[in-house]
């Protein structure tokens, strides 16, 4: 039997289409329970794809060698590599950190790409979770905040920040509103203890000589100063709505982190330490 010429081209074109997001949505498969996803550091503007007529559209530079490094580190540290999801296209033509309509905004080709960002983020927590049981989602950002330090988001806003530990502990609400529910569930250390207490995330990266927000130097940003508590990447993949991997955004700062490879290569080698020491305290196992 003759398969008709129009499924051929059918097959074709959906070959097609598939490698073209491939190219646009690189992905690639982990063994360790960390999933990056590198949203804003993709340079590629292809003619096929409309620009985006409203929203952010700045890049955030260097953060897809700094994820390839803290890929690097990893694996040198603790024998696996994370989950990866890069996406490759400018944010002029897609930003993945937004829901579809501001993301893509029509575009048939950016719409495909959000898709494959998000389901492919999505299949991996479901890895994770299935071979790990639990796991930690990084959504790799850069600023240009005066304040050059580390910004850790976890869905809390700056100005909620700013209240006692006492008060955070108390606020079972917000608790339930951030991408680390699940984890602070897990955790031996108090809510307040995990966002900004010396074994937080912020609180190890101090140690090893980055400067954080939240963490025990910085529990809040400064007034009228500039944070980003995390979006919708980190809502929609960490566990606020369920699921037992969580999620942070962290937001890297150009001076000393971004600037040269030197520096992206300490602040890789540290993270990576760090992520060590937090798997044990607040998750209960080693990361190796």
């Amino acid at each position: 039997m003759r398969i008709p010429f129009f499924l051929f081209v059918f097959a074709a074109a959906l070959q097609a289409q598939t490698a073209e997001l491939e190219t646009y949505i690189e992905v690639r498969s982990g063994t360790l329970p960390i999933i990056l996803t590198v949203p804003h550091g993709g340079s590629l503007k292809p003619a096929n794809v409309l620009a985006r007529r409203y929203g952010v559209t700045g890049t955030d530079s260097n953060t897809v060698p700094l994820a390839e490094m803290i890929v690097e580190e990893l694996a040198t540290r603790y024998g696996g590599k994370p989950h990866v999801i890069i996406s490759r296209l400018h944010r002029m033509m897609l930003d993945p950190n937004r829901e579809l309509e501001e993301a893509a905004q029509g575009d048939p080709t950016a719409i495909a790409a959000w898709h494959r960002f998000h389901d492919s983020a999505e299949k991996a927590c479901d890895t994770v979770m299935k071979k790990n049981g639990v796991g930690l989602l990084l959504d790799i950002h850069g600023h240009r905040h005066l304040d050059q330090r580390i910004e850790l988001g976890y869905l809390i806003k700056g100005d909620i920040l700013k209240h006692t530990d006492a008060e955070l502990n108390a606020d079972t609400a917000l608790i339930a509103s951030t991408s680390i529910r699940d984890l602070d569930k897990r955790s031996p250390k108090s809510f307040a203890e995990l966002v900004r207490g010396p074994q937080s995330l912020g609180g190890l990266l101090e140690f090893n000589g980055f400067r954080c927000l939240p963490s025990p130097s910085k529990a809040s940003p400064a007034f009228l100063a500039g944070y980003f508590s995390g979006v919708y990447d980190v809502a929609a993949h960490g566990s606020r709505s369920g699921g037992t991997v969580s999620a942070i955004q962290v937001e890297c700062p150009w001076n000393n982190v971004r600037d040269v490879p030197e520096n992206q290569r300490r602040f890789a080698a540290a993270l990576a330490k760090s992520l060590g020491v937090y798997f044990e305290v607040h998750f209960g196992r080693k990361l190796k």
